[in-house]
Parts: structure tokens; C-alpha cells; sequence
């Protein structure tokens, strides 16, 4: 049913696997090197000695806490403020957070080694310790960072071009199937006068432009008013309820206070179209929709699920279009559960500038 596979964004490519062997091998190369020229620079304890070796352990914990916690401080920033929005609070927020994490490794290690360990360290050794640790760790934290940056960016770009394919695909597949308007509402036109003496006929037939009016002068639009999503899910609904009777029955409960938010142009009636696709409809299995807002964040489409043995052919529009649609506009995801004989599907309330 789905026109196209979601990327993984997480960029989980054979060259970005390669390249964290690479990274863990050096970490450790490096983290051994660097204890073992602190523990010669430390102290002019007896080399290869038992006092050098504890002192070697000592150094060697408390490198790997700076390394591994810089790597930590790094990747947290990143994921919580982003480079391209705010540079600046991202660069500040780091250097102040691998400052604490250089002062508080440094001065515990100097603790250990002078109170308990009895080594004589005077207190100005401290303070170059302290800045040369401080130093080495911003030109690692660096390169890490440049990496990171790189890979945003990388991933950025594989989204950009996903997008931009997929809109691509969509056009080209409208532009296959897609009907003169005009022929389309004209003949639409002719029917309801052939039917007026017929006032369900009548409606029917309204509806059915409605709904194709809104199809065509939303085509373009990335998003679209919960209200005026509403609306036109009312046309949907009633058409198919001329087609199924009282054996379909979709249970709204949409506060207008919601009404703000937006919504892809027809998300929730290709969730409509998915449930009454792929269940049972008939006079001993009915099918009940429900529709409703949870937790003030997400709009919920679900239904208890009764599958067809024989399911019809996909219009290639489906779930996986509409997480891209959601991703693309808000970064946000759509949550798809099945459990329980029910099938429900979160679409996020997102703000969007029309």
C-alpha cells in the first residue's frame, strides 16, 4: 500500500560502521598513549616500576572518563541543540560542560594520587595538569565535533534529497492518473441534474465534488487546517457510508479548540481509506472507526481489526507517506501501534504556518 520506504536517517551505511571501528580503535590507542606519557610527565618515579604502574592505572581511568565523558557531552549537545539554529548556545554549552568534566577528573586523579597513593605532586603541576588536559581535550573534543557536524549535515542532505525524489514520484504518478477537471466537474454536473428529483442521489453526488474540488485545489499544499481536513473527511465519510450503510459507523470526537492545528492534505481520510481497505465490512462485522484527540498532542484514528482475506489493489498512497509528510514538516513521527485486535495510528497536532 505504501508508495515509498522511509529512509533510515540514522545513517547506518557501511562507510559510518567502518568508521566507528576506526574511532573505537583510536580511542583506546590514544587513551593508552596519553596515560602513559601523563604517568612519565607526572612524576620521577622508577619507569616500568610497581609505584609507575599504579600511577599508570590511576592516569589511565581518569583519561578514559575525560575522553569517553567529552564524547558523551558532545553527542547529547548535538541531539538536544542544533548547529544550524543556535551555534553559538551549542559551542558555549560545551565548552562549559567539558570544563566541569576537565576540572572535576583532573583535581579527583590529583587527589588519589597525592592523599592516597603519596606521590609528591606539587599544587603548580596541578594547574598545568589542568590546562594541558583541558587543552588536549578541546582538540579531540574538536575533531569529534567536526565529525559530528559532518554527519548532520550529511544526514540533512539525505533527507533534502528523499523529499525532493519522492515529491518527484508523487507528481509523476498524479500526472499518470490524473483527469481533466473540467470533464471531470462537468460530468459531475450533468449527473445531478439527471438525479435532482432524487435527493440522496442529489447529496451523494455533492459530496463527491466536494471531495474532488478539495483533492485538486489542495494538491500543492504541504498542509492543510485540522478544521478544513475535517470538513472534507464529512464529504468522505458520507460517501462511503452511501456505500456501506449503518455497517460502517466513524465516531468523531474533535474539539474545536484543535481546530488550529494542521495536517497533511488528506491524511486522515487515506487512515479512513487503510481501515475500511484492509477489515471486514458486512452485516455480522461491522466496522467502528473512532476518532480523537489524546493527551492534548496527537489525533488517534483506530479501529478493531478484522482483516480481509483478499485485500483490493493499493492507490500507492498509504501510512508510509504520510510519516514522510510529518517528518518533512515537523520532524515529528507518527506512531503506528497494533496490539490488543486494535490498530491505531498518532498523528502529532502540529503548528504550521499556512
Amino acid at each position: 500500500m505504501e508508495a515509498f520506504d522511509i529512509v533510515d536517517f540514522n545513517l547506518n551505511s557501511k562507510g559510518i560502521k567502518q568508521y566507528r571501528k576506526k574511532e573505537i580503535f583510536i580511542r583506546v590507542f590514544g587513551i593508552i598513549i596519553l596515560a602513559f606519557l601523563s604517568s612519565l610527565g607526572t612524576t620521577n618515579t622508577e619507569l616500568w616500576s610497581d609505584k609507575f604502574w599504579t600511577l599508570y592505572l590511576v592516569e589511565l581511568i581518569a583519561i578514559a572518563l575525560i575522553w569517553n565523558g567529552s564524547m558523551f557531552i558532545i553527542q547529547l549537545c548535538v541531539s538536544k541543540i542544533s548547529i544550524f539554529k543556535h551555534p553559538f548556545k551549542l559551542i558555549t554549552t560545551q565548552t562549559v560542560l567539558l570544563t566541569i568534566l576537565v576540572v572535576s577528573v583532573v583535581i579527583s586523579s590529583y587527589m588519589v594520587v597525592t592523599h592516597i597513593l603519596k606521590f609528591d605532586i606539587k599544587p603548580a603541576q596541578l594547574k598545568n595538569s589542568i590546562f594541558g588536559t583541558w587543552l588536549i581535550t578541546f582538540l579531540i573534543s574538536s575533531i569529534y565535533a567536526t565529525v559530528g557536524f559532518f554527519i548532520q549535515w550529511k544526514e540533512n542532505h539525505m533527507k533534502a534529497q528523499y523529499f525532493e525524489r519522492a515529491t518527484l514520484e508523487a507528481k509523476y504518478e498524479t500526472l499518470k492518473t490524473q483527469l481533466n477537471p473540467h470533464f471531470v466537474f462537468n460530468s459531475l454536473n450533468t449527473l445531478l441534474a439527471m438525479v435532482e428529483c432524487n435527493p440522496e442521489a442529489v447529496k451523494y453526488v455533492e459530496s463527491l465534488s466536494d471531495f474532488l474540488r478539495y483533492i485538486l485545489q489542495t494538491r500543492e499544499k504541504e498542509a492543510v487546517l485540522l478544521r478544513d481536513e475535517l470538513a472534507t473527511m464529512n464529504q468522505y465519510i458520507f460517501i462511503q457510508k452511501s456505500r456501506f450503510g449503518n455497517k460502517l459507523r466513524v465516531d468523531l470526537d474533535i474539539p474545536e479548540s484543535y481546530y488550529h492545528f494542521a495536517v497533511p492534505p488528506l491524511a486522515l481520510q487515506i487512515l479512513l481509506e487503510n481501515a475500511i481497505k484492509h477489515n471486514v465490512i458486512s452485516k455480522d462485522s461491522n466496522l467502528v472507526i473512532r476518532m480523537f484527540i489524546e493527551g492534548e498532542k496527537y489525533i488517534v484514528v483506530e479501529n478493531k481489526i478484522n482483516r480481509k482475506e483478499d485485500v483490493e489493489v493499493s492507490t500507492g498512497i498509504g501510512l508510509n507517506n504520510i510519516k514522510s509528510r510529518y517528518l518533512f514538516l515537523s520532524g515529528k513521527e507518527v506512531k503506528i501501534n497494533e496490539e490488543n485486535g486494535i490498530f491505531k495510528v498518532s498523528l502529532p497536532l502540529i503548528e504550521y504556518t499556512l
